[in-house]
């Protein structure tokens, strides 16, 4: 099944092989057609072979030069009056392939054939009849050719906006390595100067994360346990950064163990909260509760660190808006001296 739509692509992106074989199945459509309402089969046949060539030069006159040169310049009055001139143009020629050549190999014509000299002193004589049996074809020909191309150009834009949405992915996400990293070396670096037991720990956690970050969510969904064992580690490096200043709780149960959700994204909303412990005069108490059942993923934090976090969350609201549209809700609430910010995500869109 694959070899064979390997090969209709290739039919379809060779543009001659493809104009052929669309030409030729209205030599064999065309009589089919004609069968069924009286017309024997080969009858039906000659008549698209003698048409064909008027139909192929009035087809591709329009869509390679009237609709380009005229219709998407804008200039709609000349379009208008080239295409009525064409139809007249495409009609007399017809009219000529039928009297002068059709007629003169077929029998049962009820008329009396046209000479020359009699079609050309009056072209617009059968003009109606004959632009009916060009211009079918032409029309329906440029229709398919309109339909193609807005194909094609929903296709492109579809493959832009994503090529531009994982751009900005990633760069969102690269924002989050750099900030984690220097506070963490920042610590790494006091732990030292003091020759702290600590330091060892800090240097595995880091490591940890660094190479998940780096090496392990590289693809667009990744396993909610596994955002769960980097964000304890960043816990345990936050612990270890504030010790018994900081009191902090983290819950989680998921019921799926298959639930996915695009990396780094709880991570980046938890470190946009711890962010707000900077230079606030409070022990600062945060509780982290993160349940997924029935592929919805709620993510609550509560602290008494009442501020306005809508900077802080920035980044990661521009990630909700390109990866779960209209899939999410972002609240944030505070009540007697605590805050707190909840974020609803449905894994799977309903």
């Amino acid at each position: 099944m694959e070899k064979q739509f390997n090969i209709i692509e290739q039919i379809l992106n060779n543009r001659v092989l493809a104009h052929i074989l669309f030409w030729a199945s209205t030599l064999i459509i065309f009589p089919i057609y004609t069968k069924l309402i009286g017309i024997p089969f080969l009858a039906g046949f000659i008549i698209k072979l003698f048409f064909l060539p008027v139909q192929i030069l009035a087809t591709y006159y329009l869509i390679y030069y009237q609709i380009p040169k005229f219709m998407y310049q804008k200039r709609y009055v000349r379009f208008g009056i080239s295409l009525l001139l064409s139809i007249l143009l495409f009609s007399t020629l017809a009219n000529l392939v039928e009297d002068l050549g059709l007629a003169q190999i077929m029998t049962g014509y009820e008329d009396e054939p046209q000479s020359l000299s009699e079609i050309l002193s009056n072209p617009f004589a059968n003009a109606e009849y004959n632009a009916e049996d060009v211009y079918l074809t032409v029309f329906m020909v440029t229709a398919i050719k309109f339909l193609k191309q807005q194909i094609e150009e929903k296709t492109q834009m579809d493959i832009l906006e994503q090529e531009k949405t994982n751009a900005e992915i990633k760069l969102l996400k690269a924002q989050i390595n750099p900030r984690i990293l220097s506070k963490t070396l920042y610590q790494l670096h006091e732990l030292a100067k003091e020759k702290s037991d600590m330091a060892p720990e800090v240097v595995i956690k880091l490591s940890e994360m660094l190479d998940y970050m780096l090496y392990q969510c590289n693809a667009p969904k990744v396993l909610i346990r596994k955002e769960i064992e980097l964000i304890q580690h960043y816990l345990d490096l936050e612990k270890i950064r504030y010790g018994d200043q900081l009191k902090l709780k983290f819950f989680h149960r998921i019921n799926n163990k298959f639930s996915e959700i695009t990396p780094l994204l709880l991570l980046s909303f938890i470190e946009s909260f711890f962010s707000e412990i900077e230079n606030i005069p409070v022990n600062p108490s945060i509780e982290i509760l993160l349940i997924e059942k029935e592929a919805l993923l709620n993510l609550k934090l509560i602290s008494n660190l009442i501020n306005d976090n809508s900077n802080n969350h920035s980044n990661v609201k521009k990630q909700l808006a390109l990866l779960y549209p209209e899939q999410y809700t972002l609240t944030s609430d505070s009540k007697n001296g605590m805050q707190s910010v909840e974020l609803n995500v449905q894994l799977i869109p309903k």
